[in-house]
């Protein structure tokens, strides 16, 4: 019998393992670790104690679910792992109704999940509950021995961000950058001060592009190391509204690709919106390849 518990941190070392063995990420750079596990479900202003769920077999742990209010946009995001086996179908539906049930209490508009392309049996359960599938995103890997040289427009300059003085900066550049793409939930000053200050970031992996002291556009790298190997991150890459048209997103991501680089570790990953063609245009021409992609299905409430 499936049972749903919440989430109480005398679980979380056999969780984190959990969610460890499902991915394949054991003894690997993406292993996840007891402290961004942690880190990421206090994300301000999750509660995890509220917010996430634990799905037992047997008291084995089958299934996590974390679920991401974002009032700015009126939207519930649903973080999945499921063991798989002949329990998985029983898990995800327990983990949708439990989304629907706390979307309608909030009065969310949407719910959105987000699944693999391997994952073969998530979408008839998803259709069959009446959600619709509405985006795919690739994921990409640069893995080239060499990189072409950063070259700056006229007049531009790199700088590193500064906890102390940056985090309102970063916080209006991103919002302003990404106000309108989908599924973008403006950050608050707590939600910034919070995620520069987690497991893979650095302030030097934060890269800022400007002229005249007026800051342009910023390249967030992440990374993360095993015994012998590492992965990066570009994990968001911004430009003002008031810059572009100008080719400082292709200087910036080459700024955060050469930062990881520099730092030994050539294998870069990210993840795009497939129908943003400029953004997979530049990505491909920079040398990133697609390895996979995910598919984000939505119920509207």
């Amino acid at each position: 019998m499936i049972r749903i518990i919440n989430f109480s941190a005398p679980y979380q070392i056999k969780l984190v393992e959990f969610i460890n063995s499902v991915n394949g990420s054991l003894n690997s750079p993406k292993e996840l670790s007891q402290i961004f596990f942690s880190q990421s479900i206090n994300i301000p202003p999750s509660n995890p104690e509220n917010d996430c769920y634990i799905a037992l077999s047997e008291n084995e742990i089958i299934g996590f679910l974390q679920l991401i209010d974002e009032p700015p946009i009126g939207r519930l995001v649903g973080l999945q792992t499921i063991k798989r086996g002949p329990e998985f179908g029983d898990v995800l539906q327990k983990f949708i109704d439990l989304a629907v049930e706390k979307g309608s209490k909030i009065k969310a508009k949407v719910i959105n999940f987000q699944i693999s392309q391997y994952d073969k049996n998530s979408p008839q359960i998803f259709e069959n509950n009446a959600w619709t599938k509405i985006k795919t995103y690739w994921n990409l890997r640069f893995t080239n021995s060499e990189i072409e040289d950063l070259v700056l427009p006229q007049g531009y300059s790199l700088r590193h961000f500064d906890y102390k003085k940056d985090v309102k900066t970063l916080m209006e550049l991103q919002n302003q950058s990404f106000g309108t793409h989908w599924g973008f939930s403006p950050n608050d000053i707590k939600q910034i001060e919070y995620r520069t200050q987690m497991e893979r970031t650095s302030e030097q992996g934060i890269i800022f592009i400007e002229k005249d002291g007026e800051i342009a556009g910023y390249n967030w790298t992440m990374e993360s190391r095993s015994d012998d190997s590492a992965i990066g991150w570009v994990a968001m890459t911004g430009v003002h509204p008031k810059y572009r048209g100008l080719r400082l997103g292709r200087a910036v991501v080459l700024a955060g690709m050469h930062y990881l680089i520099s730092q030994n570790i050539p294998n870069i990953e990210l993840e795009v919106d497939s129908e943003n063609i400029p953004a997979t245009n530049l990505y491909e021409s920079i040398g990133f390849k697609k390895v996979d992609q995910t598919y984000w299905y939505q119920k509207d409430l």
